[in-house]
């Protein structure tokens, strides 16, 4: 046993002061380090930080946002809107597909599917210079995903603004690579071979035409010219994707589409919601705190609810579970007047009910329902009256239609009705 140290009563230096001070600054660090963010500690991806509160981005701004995308295949715009309302998983996608680069691609699919990413960020990693650009320019990447969560249909049009004036150009058209098929509405963007894609190369800020201002502190790097071309407006292409590997993957690019009808991005047949907590957003989408209890309801139902500036209010109702889909979209305008469609999956089935109702309270409704081998409609007017269409054996080669109305029943047999 050693003797007991005694200690003097002498008056602390100066040096022992501020090593005192220092070390409780050390011990408080480390208590604070300790306390939880919520009831658990959350992976940094999930980790939401204080931002400003979103403002609306004008149709200028927007073109020039979507610039250096707006010419990309449709499916490949639309994983990467969604992808970029979760910027901080995409740097660790990106970071993780550079570790993997001599990973041969039918391992690094089955490796990337057990990450806890967003089935978007996921599909980005077939393209890795796509995700590389996102990564690199990581302030125009969480911009362009606070517009698309904020202010999505605006995004939509912007990329078709862009398309068309790409297209009006002369920049824009089909190619060995992508096939380009206009419409006055819309413009959409395929790829020739749809296992093999083209990412397309081009100058965002003089490609469509008249210059696009430059979005500050974009990092953009001029691919080679081919032989015998001056000027820098012209889109070229890397050499394509093979992406084989990742069709197999419920997040593959096959799943994603955009609906350039309703201005949306579709996944597995749906319309794409993001549940990031880390874009700038008015909590449309229910609460993202971070609590566990929150995490599950928003991964089960999200609303948004968005008033209009004349009273008017728009709300879109989502509830998702295992083998169903609920959507509820209610209008209604500052008279009262209400428009509701209400859709259903699941179970072999799609139902879609749409009511109509006036300011005066009278009712409109259309019901349909789609089911395996048919599919019936009913229609009831403001006065009451009813009238239906059901079709049975589908998938027999012959099917039978049976319409019912004011005037009595009337039931036909055709080939492959539609």
């Amino acid at each position: 046993m050693g003797t007991t140290p005694s200690f003097s009563k002498q008056s602390p230096s100066l040096n022992d002061l501020l090593i005192q001070k220092v070390r409780s600054a050390i011990a408080m660090a480390l208590i604070c380090c300790m306390i939880p963010l919520s009831t658990e500690d959350l992976p940094a991806q999930e980790v939401a930080t204080v931002r400003p509160q979103y403002s609306q981005i004008p149709p200028g701004q927007l073109d020039q946002l979507v610039a250096p995308i707006a010419l990309y295949p449709d499916a490949l715009v639309a994983q990467i809107l969604a992808a970029a309302t979760f910027s901080p998983q995409i740097v660790e996608a990106d970071r993780f597909v550079q570790r993997n680069a001599a990973m041969p691609q039918p391992e690094l699919a089955r490796a990337v599917d057990a990450q806890p990413w967003d089935p978007s960020v996921k599909a980005l990693t077939a393209f890795p210079s796509v995700l590389s650009n996102l990564d690199h320019n990581l302030q125009w990447t969480g911009r362009l995903g606070d517009a698309y969560y904020n202010q999505p249909q605006d995004v939509m049009i912007a990329v078709q603004e862009m398309r068309q004036r790409a297209y009006a150009a002369g920049t824009l058209r089909t190619s060995p690579q992508l096939n380009v098929i206009y419409q006055p509405s819309s413009i959409v963007i395929r790829p020739v071979n749809p296992a093999v894609i083209y990412v397309p190369l081009y100058n965002p800020w003089v490609v469509y035409g008249d210059p696009v201002p430059i979005y500050p502190a974009y990092y953009y790097v001029a691919p080679p010219r081919p032989a015998g071309v001056v000027t820098a407006a012209v889109v070229g292409f890397a050499a394509g994707v093979a992406v084989g590997a990742f069709l197999s993957y419920g997040w593959g690019c096959s799943h994603w589409a955009p609906n350039w009808y309703s201005r949306t991005i579709v996944y597995n047949h749906t319309t794409y919601i993001s549940r990031s907590v880390t874009v700038v957003n008015h909590g449309y989408y229910g609460r993202f705190d971070h609590t566990v209890a929150a995490r599950s309801f928003n991964q089960s139902i999200a609303t948004r609810t968005v008033v209009g500036p004349h009273g008017g209010t728009y709300t879109d109702q989502r509830a998702v579970g295992d083998g169903h889909y609920n959507n509820t979209r209610t209008m209604t305008g500052p008279n009262g007047a209400t428009y509701t469609d209400q859709r259903s999956i699941g179970n072999g089935q799609y139902n879609n009910t749409r009511t109509v109702t006036g300011a005066n309270g009278r009712t409109a409704t259309e019901s349909t329902s789609h089911y395996p081998g048919g599919k019936s409609t009913t229609i009831t007017g403001p006065n009451g009256n009813t009238g239906s269409r059901t079709v049975t054996g589908r998938g027999t080669g012959k099917a039978t239609i049976t319409r019912t109305g004011p005037r009595g029943t009337k039931t036909r047999t055709r080939l492959d009705p539609r």
